[in-house]
């Protein structure tokens, strides 16, 4: 390589850091927009030969970082609450797919964990009709989608211990938990389709503490979205901080005229 090619690779990589520092991710698309000045066929040559040299890291399909993304796994059965065990151990012996998401999942990003909450288990749709027969044989309360007449009463959403909602996407757990990007995309579900008992400002902490140690990347949230259903709302949310401060003012009186 002569010179003149070293310094602008070094160049390329110096300003690419800058963008990806603090943990972010970006995707291919967004580091075209960055070096629009820079053939797109040269700027993916670039980031192959960074990768190839251990610089950067693929953090999932077409997104890339500084460091080698790490797989963010629920700390496990054992710190699971009293009912999400019994939960779990009537669905394994059904072999159906399925995993425990939300809190559950979430165990360590969070300060105050309730003692008791409603399991949020994911199962594959097939599963939904033996599923919620085996709960309610063992005496818990199950709601589904399904249920909108007793998902919209408050006094039964409250007696619930089961919300059993459906997945597709099973890669999004490990060993029956949900990982923790997908953990925390059920509960914003949970928390904004029915209500669940997290409240908005604990949600808002669970999300701000995720994103300050690092625990969820941003390709792994948006393929968590996307199995959910929400990938808009959950894109918009990731991106919040791209968003020029302006446009933020804007936005919020809209939102609020909408409210």
């Amino acid at each position: 390589m002569n010179q003149k090619n070293k310094t602008t690779d070094d160049k390329f990589y110096n300003e690419i850091v800058k963008y990806l520092d603090a943990g972010r991710q970006l995707n291919i698309k967004e580091i075209y927009e960055k070096f629009n000045e820079v053939n797109q066929k040269t700027v993916s040559w670039r980031l192959h030969i960074l990768v190839q040299q251990g610089k950067l890291f693929k953090a999932g399909y077409g997104y890339y970082s500084l460091g080698n993304p790490k797989e963010h796994i629920a700390l496990g059965y054992n710190y699971l609450q009293k009912t999400s065990k019994a939960i779990f151990d009537i669905a394994v012996n059904y072999g159906y797919k399925f995993y425990i998401s939300g809190l559950d999942a979430l165990i360590g990003e969070i300060l105050h964990v309730p003692e008791q909450f409603p399991v949020l288990l994911v199962a594959e749709e097939m599963a939904f009709d033996d599923l919620t027969e085996a709960f309610s044989d063992k005496g818990y309360l199950v709601l589904t989608e399904k249920n909108r007449a007793a998902l919209k009463d408050k006094t039964i959403r409250k007696k619930a211990d089961v919300f059993m909602i459906k997945g597709k996407d099973f890669s999004l757990a490990v060993n029956g938990l949900a990982i923790k990007e997908k953990g925390f995309v059920d509960l914003y579900y949970a928390m904004t389709r029915f209500e669940y008992i997290v409240s908005v400002p604990e949600l808002s902490r669970i999300y701000k503490s995720m994103m300050r140690n690092e625990a969820a990347t941003v390709f792994k949230m948006k393929k968590a979205a996307k199995d959910r259903g929400i990938k808009n709302e959950i894109e918009w949310l990731l991106d919040l901080e791209k968003i020029p401060k302006r446009a933020k003012e804007f936005m919020k009186i809209q939102l609020e005229e909408k409210v």
